[in-house]
């Protein structure tokens, strides 16, 4: 609209201006016959519409993961979209469709009449694969079992050549939406909307018996709804919004149950409960929450809004047996809890040079859990000893106040400081606090380089000595520190430069850095750094030719310590991750407003280094890499005007080396039944044909 608008303005002044200049030179023009071929004007319908086929050479998990390219084979291209608005009435309706043969597939539609009423419909589909190659010998969805005499002390003794099979891990969720607004006064608006969601497939878990695991299947079978209803105040100074949100969540699976693979007849001797064992899937929940917001704008320069929600959680499912074969404690556990949300911000352009800024928030998550005792049963197989559950609750509050000041006409400096204190129920330490300073100045050196500096300084520092969980047992090494309650100074920089060197060449160049350092903790992440460096150019090389060009190398260190003995640290380890990305990708009009060609290429490349020093000379972990290269040719050839010809070309190739996934086949452990999970490799090329007709 506001492109058409502006092209009917240029329309007009240059009819005006030509009709002024007719008429001076041989009097009154005539204008009937006069059109303005570029502009679009009320009253009108389009769409586009595109088919074609595309096909995936390999069956990839992994490449296929959120697109719906997961299997080998053809696929059918289905886009389009259309719009229509009434010149008179105001009504409008329009119309997105994508990838509707496959099984990512979205539709969107819109439609109403403007400043009156409107009305939402949206589906969406989203898949997401995790592996196509994990192999079980269990069967079964929510009860797993095992083929005749298959159980024994090892995963080398038992028969699963012939009893193996492979299965695909992942889920799809699907969404269906609808929604209405209504405005019935200028000021006023009313809006509703409804989504429900379902979740089906599958994922990995793991159940034990003391030290004999199985990994395991767990069907997924969620169902979500979600509403949302407001009414929205907008006045000239006066802003107020009031809302409700509400979630309920069920799962058509209460629990898993598993037949155990090492219950012999020997085992079953010494633990007549293990036949089985028996997990807890996620339970039925429902959240409600009540949000009222509002803005007032003072003056022209200054403006405050605030928000509060206050909200509640429960879950009240019925507790499971403590064993398949133990009875448990009955009733539910009764979850709830309560959240309220505070969020206030004021803002104000002091002088033409100044800005001020201060937000100040406040989170609370209030559990109102009951505390129970309970008995306990070590992996369904003997009883321990009881236990109290714990009702995890945190509070928080955030203050954060920052200014900037046109110092000269070409720089800018900003400062702030950040305030954050927690407090926190069932923790090693009650509360902490941190306390953030930064400043940030922007610059334009000759006219072509813009250059914007950084620095922070953060210290956390907590309430007192650490004091051990008394719910906790067995309890942790009292030296060991957490690292979101230990102790911390954070210390972090950055700087950007983004130069034009010509009217045709820009380049952005960056780079990060911070570091944490945990002085007093013994036990625990002891320091952690982190390194970013990226740049970008952009090129028009000709009318007809542009270049783009990127890269990012970012590296990762965090240092820890820890005690086998339960006493002082004993050993220590060094993480390091390394990652590296580059790309670059070209546009030609190779025939004007005929046939265009693109290109994109990019290669990424990480590694993963874990070295211990434990006092044992030896061999350490082994690297862990991926790489991930991918190549996209494209073109479009326009037949006519509104039918276009595309082709697309699609190589992605991926590697991952893993020494924790790498040959650990379904008995390669003894006393762990894997899913025998691989590390994901693939080539694959992609093939795209199709025909866009716009109408």
């Amino acid at each position: 609209m506001k492109t058409s608008n502006q092209l009917l303005l240029l329309g007009m002044l240059s009819a005006l201006s030509t009709a002024a200049l007719a008429d001076d030179v041989k009097g009154a023009a005539d204008t009937s016959q006069w059109k303005c071929e570029s502009c679009k004007f009320e009253g009108s319908f389009s769409a586009t519409v595109e088919v074609g086929a595309t096909s995936v050479s390999d069956q990839s998990a992994k490449f296929g993961d959120f697109t719906g390219l997961n299997k080998d084979g053809g696929y059918f291209i289905g886009n389009g979209s259309a719009s229509y608005r009434s010149k008179d009435s105001g009504e409008y309706w329009k119309l997105n469709a994508s990838n509707l043969g496959l099984d990512s597939r979205s539709i969107d539609a819109e439609g109403g009449k403007q400043g009156n009423y409107k009305l939402l419909l949206n589906y969406d589909e989203i898949p997401h694969y995790i592996t196509d190659n994990a192999q079980t010998p269990f069967n079964g969805g929510t009860s797993l079992t095992l083929p005749p005499g298959f159980a024994a002390d090892t995963t080398g003794a038992m028969p699963l050549a012939g009893n193996m099979h492979t299965v695909d891990i992942g889920t799809e969720r699907k969404r269906l939406g609808v929604g209405v607004s209504w405005l019935p006064h200028s000021d006023w608006e009313y809006a509703v909307s409804f989504r429900h969601e379902t979740k089906d497939g599958t994922k990995r878990t793991a159940g034990s018996f003391f030290v004999d695991t199985a990994q395991l299947i767990e069907p997924v079978d969620y169902v979500t709804d979600q509403i949302d209803a407001s009414a929205t105040y907008s006045g000239k100074k006066f802003q107020l919004k009031l809302a409700y949100y509400g979630s309920k969540f069920r799962n058509n699976d209460e629990s898993l149950t598993w037949a155990n693979p090492y219950a012999t007849p020997v085992f079953l001797a010494t633990f007549p409960n293990s036949a089985s064992g028996q997990l807890a899937l996620p339970p039925d929940n429902e959240f409600h929450q009540i949000q009222a917001s509002a803005g007032y704008q003072f003056t022209e320069r200054t403006r405050a809004t605030a928000d509060i929600a206050v909200g509640r959680m429960t879950q009240d499912s019925s507790l499971l047996q403590y064993g398949t074969a133990v009875p448990g404690p009955g009733g539910s556990v009764n979850g709830r809890a309560k959240t309220f949300d505070v969020a206030l911000k004021l803002s104000s352009a002091v002088t033409d040079k100044m800005r001020l800024n201060a937000v100040y928030t406040h989170n609370d998550r209030d559990n109102d859990t009951p505390q129970s005792l309970y008995s306990v049963y070590v992996t369904d197989m003997f009883p321990g000893a009881p236990r109290t559950n714990l009702p995890y609750g945190i509070k928080q509050d955030k203050l954060k106040l920052s200014g900037d000041y046109r110092v000269l006409e070409n720089l800018r400096g900003a400062l702030g400081a950040d305030f954050d204190s927690r407090e926190r129920t069932y923790a090693e330490v009650n509360k902490t606090h941190e306390n953030i300073v930064w400043g940030k100045a922007t610059t334009r050196l000759v006219d072509m380089v813009d250059l914007t500096l950084k620095l922070a300084r953060g210290e956390r520092s907590n309430s007192g000595s650490f004091q051990p969980i008394a719910g906790i047992t067995p309890p942790e090494n009292p030296l060991l520190r957490r690292y979101n309650l230990a102790n911390r100074t954070r210390d972090t920089a950055s700087v950007r430069a983004d130069i034009a060197v010509s009217e045709r060449i820009s380049v952005s160049l960056g780079a990060d850095s911070s570091e944490d350092k945990y002085s007093d903790t013994t036990i625990g992440l002891t320091n952690g750094k982190e390194f970013d460096l990226n740049g970008d150019i952009s090129m028009v090389v000709t009318e007809q030719t542009s270049l783009h060009f990127f890269a990012n190398h970012q590296e990762i260190k965090s240092k820890q310590a820890g005690s086998q003995a339960f006493a002082t640290p004993d050993w220590s380890a060094n993480n390091k991750d390394t990652i590296d990305f580059f790309g670059l990708g070209i546009k030609h009009a190779a025939i004007k407003d005929k046939l265009d060609l693109g290109a994109d290429y990019s290669i990424t490349h990480s590694h993963s280094k874990i070295s211990v020093d434990n006092g044992i000379s030896g061999p350490g972990f082994p690297q862990i890499n991926t790489s991930l290269d991918s190549l996209k040719l494209y073109a479009a050839y326009r037949l006519q005007e509104n039918i276009s010809l595309l082709a697309d070309y699609w190589y992605e190739r991926y590697s991952s080396k893993d020494w924790m996934l790498d040959g650990v086949f379904p008995s390669a452990i003894p006393n762990v039944l894997a899913l025998g999970i691989q590390p994901s490799r693939y080539h694959v090329d992609v093939v795209r044909l199709s025909v866009k007709y716009k109408f």
